[in-house]
């Protein structure tokens, strides 16, 4: 199973946020949409990632006043991808070994989607099934 097809069925709308928005603008957006990361985009580029972690760590830097402050100051700058024809396997060793959560999938620098954890588990999970399936039905026709 590869990227692709996690996009195929889930979609390729992303949530993004200007870089100016303000991070009470952001928190409202992951609460209301319940995700757990925005994308930031400027003349429709990623230039970072807003993750609830990024949140969480500026609370705890600024306090209450970290809500006033712009997506571009808390965002993660450093942003990994993957590509539509990547696995899932691939893509679950890229957000474990990197300790994060969801991944844009860009190709030729243009954003084709996210994905998340949850839904390369969710693939995953349903991937199994079907191999499961797929064994049981040999054994029985054998």
């Amino acid at each position: 199973m590869f990227v692709s097809d996690i996009l195929a069925e889930k979609g390729r709308h992303v949530f993004s946020a200007a870089p100016q928005a303000t991070v009470a603008q952001v928190a409202e957006q992951l609460s209301t949409r319940r995700v757990g990361s925005v994308l930031v985009l400027q003349d429709n580029e990623v230039i970072g990632v807003v993750s609830e972690r990024d949140l969480v760590r500026a609370m705890a830097q600024h306090g209450a006043a970290a809500l006033d402050k712009a997506a571009r100051e808390i965002m993660t700058t450093d942003v990994v991808t993957c590509d539509p024809d990547d696995t899932i396997e691939q893509v679950m060793a890229t957000m474990t070994r990197g300790r994060f959560r969801h991944l844009p999938v860009m190709r030729h620098g243009e954003l084709l989607g996210l994905v998340s954890i949850g839904d390369v588990v969710k693939a995953r999970l349903t991937e199994t099934q079907v191999e499961a399936d797929a064994l049981k039905a040999y054994i029985v026709a054998s």
